[in-house]
């Protein structure tokens, strides 16, 4: 009985994929895969001899500009049709784990079905294999491939995964303080301290119009979505801001 409960606790826990990655190998690719964790703010330590790995999130690598600083580049993207639906079931002993991969999963802009089913429209099998290979994830997950949710039309998983009606709220607040800031920058001159907090106020404005976006390509994004004028808004306001510090 005893080793029939053991069996159980075991496999319960992802045993056979702890038995496939307990040493890691192929420890080039382990470390590879690592450091581009790593390197998109994810630390793996730990892992060895069949223990679930640590996880934690740290800041970007600083020489990458964040992906929103070229949001046209996502909205340009052809989508060819296909979700990728990240689904696991990382037991309640590995909490740990399975709170920073979920906070992991939306640093990558996935969006949440249900609470442990993620989509996203991106091809994101790189990054899988980088979870499997340098943090074990396929002990917990599965990442699919489908043309159709439940058999829903593309909007209503876009609305059901990620929050647009809150985002609109927070790109429209954006605009409407960045539009009357931009009139007062305009309508006089001012000083470098002045420009400089400007700056700064302006940058982290920007940042959190678009730290919940998902960036989806346009095919998939509402009629209401406003990050486009947050681009062309932000774009102004740096526009005059150059201008005038070139005349301090």
């Amino acid at each position: 009985m005893e080793v029939l409960e053991l069996s159980a606790v075991f496999f319960g826990r992802g045993g056979w994929g702890l038995l496939s990655r307990s040493y890691y190998p192929d420890q080039k690719a382990y470390r590879n895969a690592v450091y581009r964790l790593r390197r998109d703010g994810l630390i793996v330590a730990g892992g060895q001899g069949g223990k679930t790995p640590r996880l934690a999130l740290s800041p970007a690598a600083q020489e990458n500009l964040p992906v929103y600083f070229d949001p046209e580049k996502a909205w340009n993207r052809k989508w060819n049709g296909i979700w990728y639906m990240f689904v696991y079931d990382v037991p309640e002993v590995d909490r740990s784990y399975r709170d920073v991969l979920r906070r992991f999963l939306k640093r990558l802009r996935l969006g949440c079905l249900q609470q442990s089913v993620w989509i996203t429209p991106h091809d994101i099998r790189p990054q899988f294999d980088d979870l499997t290979k340098g943090a074990g994830v396929d002990s917990f997950a599965y990442l699919f491939e489908a043309q159709t949710v439940l058999g829903l039309p593309n909007r209503r998983v876009v609305d059901d995964a990620w929050d647009f009606d809150r985002l609109y709220e927070i790109q429209r607040h954006y605009c409407k303080v960045m539009e009357t800031n931009l009139s007062r920058l305009s309508a006089a001159r001012h000083g470098s301290e002045e420009l400089s907090a400007l700056v700064r106020l302006a940058l982290d404005a920007y940042h959190g119009a678009f730290i919940e976006d998902p960036l989806l390509p346009r095919k998939l994004l509402p009629d209401s979505y406003q990050g486009e004028n947050v681009l062309k808004i932000h774009r102004r306001l740096f526009v005059e801001l150059n201008s005038q510090l070139q005349c301090v």
